[in-house]
């Protein structure tokens, strides 16, 4: 009952909190002279004394939040930010479903951005920006509780990133609030600079400001049809390629870099990792379209660079329809999909520094295969990789193919076609957004599909954000019986 309190407790602040952000959108559908306004403003006002209720019930002197209460408040947190968020989406001019309207708030928060909102560029400002904010929120808040909380609760080899913050308390919000300044300075800063530099390379304000916080948030929403590619400059292009690699990074490293320990992101395995790994698949890309497509060197390139940093980070991005360049491209996006970005990031996804691991303890197999009396100790960042990690993280991978297995024959029972069924489950598990083909692609959305296939799709989106354990530790019995 205590883990409970303590979580409504915060939820009623959050809510406060989110009275001010949906007022917002609302103050500029106003200045628009829209009528979303309403709705946007009657939300607000409702979130604000239902909020203010529920804090002053349910206040704590001692607002440290247990273990459980963690778990509790990570779950509950999005599922009724998700269903708010949805609001605007039913009762304003878009005119959603209940069901679209959930899976685009969804998505939102998940930073996943697959929309099944069709002719965006008609669509009021009051919604995309809506999108946009929604998107967001949801980087900066997982962010912080994969960088917080994930590393306590050992959730599939995080322990391995213990900060400066750490702390080996249970007591976990004086920790995260810790971070939370931290991580929040960094992320209205970049924010803030790449809305600038989208301005400068000649997008109108509102779109840098939309885009700008998607970007940062490795969300994917656009305020247009047909994504960055509607805007046709090679200037905007490098400028979102640019934040989208630096959005993917671990923002703590991001933290110190601008302390002055720049060392410390360079040095970073995972980082050389995964720019190393972002450059040669763009320039297989590269030569593959120009192979096959005859296209231009230095225009395959471009189109590549853009695409594979757009799949790699889980932006979900796009400049051209990258479903229709061939089986070997779609298959390689699909692996990039799963992998996604550094741990830490508002990028999702596998995780690379897991990639690592599982890379690394497999060439340790190898030679004690060869060499049975030899001694080997795989090491990370030159640190020796416990038993316990490896486990842990051998664990999740398995955990995480068997959900995206399970996800993707739930598709295809309801009649998705293979490739659907396979692109869908990835794009949504690992909060990528667009698929790979032409149903649900960068050319397309999940507006056809079925409400049965988007409720499972949503339930991806929120395992794949919240790193798949947190859902299911809540789920079981044992938990509770505690």
């Amino acid at each position: 009952m205590e883990n409970l309190k303590s979580s409504l407790f915060i939820i009623g602040n959050l809510l406060v909190f989110f009275s001010i952000y949906s007022f917002i959108p609302g103050l500029i559908d106003y200045y628009h002279g829209g009528t979303d306004w309403v709705v946007f403003f009657v939300i607000s006002i409702v979130c604000l004394f239902t909020g203010l209720n529920v804090s002053f019930i349910f206040k704590r002197k001692d607002k440290d939040v247990e273990v459980l209460s963690a778990f509790l408040l990570t779950l509950i947190s999005w599922i009724i930010l998700a269903s708010i968020g949805a609001l605007p989406f039913f009762l304003g001019t878009t005119s959603l479903s209940l069901s679209d309207s959930f899976f685009e708030s969804m998505s939102g928060l998940t930073t996943t951005g697959a929309t099944v909102i069709q002719n965006l560029d008609n669509t009021s400002k009051s919604i995309l920006i809506w999108r946009a904010m929604l998107q967001w929120l949801g980087g900066i808040g997982i962010i912080v509780i994969a960088i917080a909380i994930f590393p306590i609760l050992k959730i599939g080899g995080m322990q391995l990133f213990q900060s400066e913050f750490s702390s080996k308390e249970e007591k976990v919000l004086p920790r995260t609030t810790k971070i939370a300044t931290g991580i929040g300075f960094v992320y209205i800063f970049l924010s803030v600079i790449c809305c600038i530099a989208l301005f400068i390379s000649g997008m109108s304000l509102f779109d840098s400001i939309a885009h700008g916080m998607t970007i940062i948030a490795t969300g994917g929403f656009s305020t247009k049809d047909m994504s960055i590619g509607f805007f046709d400059s090679i200037s905007t292009e490098i400028v979102t390629i640019f934040f989208m690699i630096l959005s993917s990074l671990p923002f703590i490293l991001l933290f110190q870099s601008l302390r002055g320990k720049v060392t410390d992101l360079i040095k970073s395995s995972q980082v050389q990792f995964f720019l190393v790994l972002i450059l040669i698949v763009t320039v297989i890309v590269s030569f593959w379209l120009k192979r096959y497509y005859e296209v231009d060197f230095f225009q395959s390139l471009r189109i590549s660079a853009f695409a594979v940093v757009s799949i790699s980070t889980g932006s979900g991005f796009s400049t051209y329809d990258f479903s229709v360049w061939g089986s070997f491209t779609t298959l390689l996006f699909l692996f990039l999909m799963l992998i996604g970005g550094c741990s830490g990031s508002s990028s999702c996804g596998l995780k690379i520094f897991r990639v690592q691991i599982l890379i690394k303890s497999s060439l340790n197999l190898i030679k004690k295969i060869i060499q049975p009396r030899g001694v080997f100790l795989p090491t990370y960042n030159s640190r020796e990789i416990s038993e316990d990690i490896l486990n842990s993280v051998t664990s999740y991978f398995f955990l995480y193919i068997f959900i995206f297995a399970a996800l993707s024959l739930v598709l295809a029972y309801d009649g998705q076609q293979i490739l659907t069924s396979l692109s869908g489950a990835a794009a949504t598990l690992a909060n990528v957004g667009p698929g790979l083909n032409e149903i649900i692609g960068p050319s397309g959305n999940y507006s056809s599909i079925s409400d049965f296939t988007k409720l499972f799709l949503c339930l991806g989106m929120l395992v794949g954000r919240l790193e798949l354990f947190p859902i299911l530790i809540l789920l079981s019995p044992q938990l509770w019986k505690r």
